[in-house]
């Protein structure tokens, strides 16, 4: 059981199980989205696939003493005490969801589309405006490991979701300034 809870969250293709087995092999204790709905109670088959009553996933709490990693794009619906939030560029998202099977040109643009507005920002200042938040560019490289374990250790160190918001990265904004170069 955990004290703290801390979600591993961002667009499909984003590295997040990269992360989340990086963090396994070090030790911390992740779980799943889908081991957390399935003890919610929050699991139902719709059209022949697994869907995740998110609003289930909220009533959700784990109690202890060593900190949770929760890996998944809906993590952040989870009670959570702290979030990483793993972003692409839209551009590199698009070439790895389309080397990802099953995954057909509809999901490919919605999920793109979803990483190109930001989606998941809008629903942590709505779910989580006062957790604590570590954003982090997989675009080129790799996840500084070192950086997401001091998170992990210290998320009271870094700023709350609603003080972060405003210098998350914002692909729009970035798009148009490149181009203006």
């Amino acid at each position: 059981m955990c004290a703290k809870v801390v979600a591993i969250t961002g667009s499909p293709g984003t590295g997040k199980s990269t992360l989340a087995k990086q963090l396994t092999d070090l030790g911390f204790q992740v779980r799943t989205v889908e081991a957390i709905a399935l003890e919610a109670g929050a699991l139902s088959q719709q059209n022949g696939q697994q869907e995740i009553d998110t609003s289930k996933l909220g009533s959700w709490a784990q109690s202890g003493t060593e900190t949770c990693v929760i890996d998944g794009h809906l993590s952040h619906y989870c009670s959570i005490d702290a979030v990483i939030v793993l972003r692409c560029n839209p551009k590199n998202l698009r070439q790895r969801l389309t080397n990802r099977e099953g995954y057909g040109p509809e999901k490919i643009e919605s999920n793109v589309e979803w990483e190109l507005l930001g989606g998941v920002w809008s629903e942590l200042i709505t779910l989580h405006p006062s957790a604590n938040v570590l954003e982090l560019d997989t675009t080129d490289q790799g996840i500084e490991i070192q950086t997401v374990v001091d998170f992990l250790e210290n998320p009271d160190l870094a700023e709350s979701v609603e003080h972060s918001v405003e210098n998350s990265i914002d692909w729009i904004r970035l798009s148009f300034a490149a181009e203006s170069i």
